[in-house]
């Protein structure tokens, strides 16, 4: 059993915050308690004072990644009164990412075999979109077409992280990154445009 010298050595946020980044780099497959030991230059001991074992890590990273990445995120751009400045908010958070420290959603798609990594996936996937919908829906945007366009969004976000992760020097430069999301705004709230054949 681990000594308390060894719990006080590293605290359990010290191993969350090890395996939130091994996990977005990896998915839950990156999350070894091994190598995060060595990487943290401490002995597993230290783990087990803190975690049961592997799969009680991996449970708390991923509720750690729901909570900081998808609730609190929420929650500092509900305090934005308007909904279009809302949405700008979270777009300018959203892509306020780089290779060090990617987003795992993508990472994470790989590991959708597993139970409970495809349950919270899901939840904060509906989460994140229904979020978006809510924005545009109180623009006057209908509910159908206001679940279309988040899930556009969403898709749209996530292709924009897979590059972060795998080739960056595609994304737009600092600079451009404001005018990146303007037009992604744009196309968010923009009036919909009904076509109509001619009877």
């Amino acid at each position: 059993m681990p000594t308390a010298s060894a719990a006080r050595s590293l605290t359990r946020d010290d191993w969350l915050d090890a395996a939130m980044s091994a996990m977005a780099h990896g998915g839950v497959r990156g999350i070894r308690v091994e190598p995060l030991a060595k990487a943290m230059r401490t002995s597993k001991g230290s783990f087990y004072w803190h975690f049961r074992d592997r799969a009680d890590l991996i449970e708390a990273t991923l509720e750690r990644w729901e909570q900081l990445e998808t609730d609190r995120v929420i929650e500092v751009v509900e305090s934005t009164s308007h909904p279009r400045e809302r949405l700008r908010r979270l777009l300018a958070i959203a892509h306020r990412q780089d290779a060090r420290r990617p987003d795992p959603s993508v990472a994470l798609t790989g590991d959708h075999d597993d139970e409970l990594v495809r349950v919270v996936l899901e939840r904060v996937t509906a989460r994140r979109i229904g979020f978006v919908a809510e924005q545009l829906v109180a623009q006057g945007i209908a509910p159908e077409e206001a679940a279309r366009r988040a899930t556009l969004a969403y898709t749209s976000y996530l292709g924009y992280a897979a590059l972060v992760r795998s080739a960056p020097g595609a994304l737009p430069a600092d600079r451009s990154v404001q005018r990146y999301i303007e037009s992604v705004l744009t196309v968010l709230v923009s009036a919909t445009t009904e076509h109509r054949g001619d009877g």
